[in-house]
């Protein structure tokens, strides 16, 4: 989930914003 994500790495986070941006 979204919680999961801030965990991750800064480089890491953007690639799964991106998929969580197209996933809205």
């Amino acid at each position: 989930g979204k919680f999961e994500i801030k965990k991750f790495d800064p480089v890491v986070r953007q690639h799964v914003m991106y998929k969580e941006a197209k996933i809205k």
